[in-house]
């Protein structure tokens, strides 16, 4: 009998047998894996390791190891699937950056505020009197400020203007067109460039109104607005029903277009 040695082809460990031995099973005493020993290689050299079984290496001609279950085959990481990780990463990326864009923008609410602030000088030079029916006309307020009082509010001077005596809402001011007039539009010129919620109330005595403009849910920010409608009425009422930080009750001039009968 001839003496060799063999490589675990599990965990390389090197393990001696004779050629008696070849063919059974025998434990690995390192990682205890049950293997068949390969048949004894042709040579008188009793010491002989088959060829490629150095400790760490895979044997050479060895017969397959029987331990239960299979070993999987070893893989080298895919080139395509690094890369599909790194476009996915950049991609979630650009996402979580961008998000911002998407966001709603939050609903602007109408705010009291009881500052005053203070308006520029003229703000709408050449500001159209024509066929403004309430030019001149008796005015009348829930109240007024020292130094803009009611009249100023339809007096066709845009520099000067009338002011409520504070920040709060559901201030109004009314005109008296002096006879039934059948009205198709109004302007304001507000004091300041910012958003007013109001509504238009027009009505033959004096007592009984009827609304002809809601814009109580307005978010436009402007200094002008024109409401375009159809009523009759003699006298029309404006009511501030929501102001932003900053705003009064105030406005250079509320205008009526329309056509009325002769004044009485």
């Amino acid at each position: 009998m001839s003496e060799f040695k063999f490589a675990c082809p599990v965990c390389g460990q090197h393990m001696k047998c004779d050629s008696s031995q070849s063919g059974t099973v025998m434990e690995c005493p390192t990682c205890f894996q049950k293997i068949t020993a390969p048949q004894a290689p042709s040579t008188d050299d009793p010491k002989f390791i088959i060829t490629g079984t150095k400790k760490g290496e895979r044997p050479v001609s060895t017969a397959p190891v029987d331990s239960g279950m299979a070993t999987p085959p070893e893989k080298d990481f895919p080139a395509t699937t690094f890369v599909l990780i790194v476009l996915l990463c950049l991609a979630l990326a650009a996402f979580l950056f961008r998000g911002d864009i998407f966001k709603t923008a939050p609903a602007k609410t109408a705010v009291i505020t009881n500052a005053p602030a203070t308006a520029p000088s003229n703000p709408a030079p050449g500001f159209s009197k024509a066929g403004n029916i309430a030019l001149g006309r008796p005015a009348f307020a829930s109240s007024q400020e020292d130094g803009h009082p009611v009249e100023s509010g339809n007096d066709g001077d845009d520099t000067t203007r009338w002011c409520a005596i504070n920040g709060g809402i559901l201030q109004w001011w009314e005109v008296d067109l002096g006879a039934t007039a059948v009205i198709t539009n109004t302007r304001v010129l507000w004091e300041q460039n910012s958003i007013y919620q109001y509504k238009i109330e027009v009505s033959t005595n004096n007592a009984n109104w009827t609304r002809a403009v809601n814009q109580t849910t307005n978010f436009t920010l402007a200094q002008t607005n024109s409401d375009y409608f159809s009523a009759t009425g003699r006298y029309v009422r404006i009511t501030l029903t929501g102001l932003q930080p900053g705003s009064w009750a105030s406005f250079y001039e509320f205008q009526v277009f329309g056509s009325t009968n002769s004044a009485k």
